[in-house]
């Protein structure tokens, strides 16, 4: 079966990232992983190996990922800094700079038509504050959604469009069997969410794979939450409800 173009994937080889390379897989693109570790090898997925952490040209795997798979069609960012070194440039580095210099690595190498897209996975925490998270953690995702609105207009130019998405905290392969087996925690979120329930990876992937395709193709420099609607309801409200008030 002939591809449906090359999708790329950064930070795509666990979490949400493998979640979100597995589902452009069966949809029958051919998919290439940037990540510090390869995915599985039953995944079938393509590799090229980055250090965002340490990343300070992108030029080579840029090249590498082009060699592997040719021209892409969709970008798709999914990295989290994971080091153990200063949280604050760490968390700047490997969310902000290193997505700023891939952005502008493959700028010049996407599809010549159709549709092409960059979807970025920011955080809740881009808009509100939660102890849960170090500083260096909001800003970076701040800044990401910034950088969205501003290569919204730069590569918008050039025909690509680039979107965020927001998750609420979710339920991934690698932390199901911790959130299914906490019931106290699981009823928390039961009461605070709108929807009733914690969020999947799914969830969220199913917003990028809408945002990259061409039914989203006038939808350009937006952030969008994926959150059950707990970001609709007013701090008060919210605590009244879970004090039984």
């Amino acid at each position: 079966m002939k591809s449906k173009g090359h999708v790329v994937v950064v930070g795509g080889s666990k979490g949400l990232g493998k979640a979100a390379s597995m589902r452009f897989a069966e949809q029958g693109f051919a998919v290439t992983v940037i990540s510090r570790n390869p995915p599985a090898a039953e995944t079938g997925l393509k590799h090229v190996a980055a250090d965002l952490e340490t990343m300070a040209s992108s030029e080579a795997v840029v090249q590498e990922v082009l060699r592997l798979g040719g021209s892409i069609r969709y970008l798709i960012f999914c990295q989290r800094y994971r080091g153990f070194g200063d949280p604050w440039q760490g968390e700047l580095q490997v969310s902000l700079t290193s997505t700023r210099l891939l952005i502008n690595g493959f700028a010049d190498y996407f599809c010549l038509d159709g549709d092409r897209a960059i979807g970025v996975v920011s955080s809740v925490y881009a808009e509100f504050v939660g102890g849960s998270q170090p500083a260096g953690y909001h800003v970076a995702k701040a800044g990401l959604n910034q950088l969205v609105k501003y290569s919204a207009w730069v590569m918008g130019r050039k025909g690509i469009r680039i979107n965020a998405i927001m998750p609420l905290t979710y339920i991934k392969a690698e932390s199901q069997d911790f959130y299914l087996a906490n019931e106290d925690l699981m009823r928390l979120y039961e009461k605070f969410v709108p929807m009733g329930t914690i969020g999947r990876a799914e969830d969220s992937v199913n917003l990028l794979e809408f945002l990259c395709s061409e039914k989203a193709s006038f939808i350009n420099g937006q952030a969008i939450f994926v959150d059950g609607g707990v970001s609709v309801i007013w701090p008060e409200e919210l605590a009244r409800s879970m004090a039984g008030i």
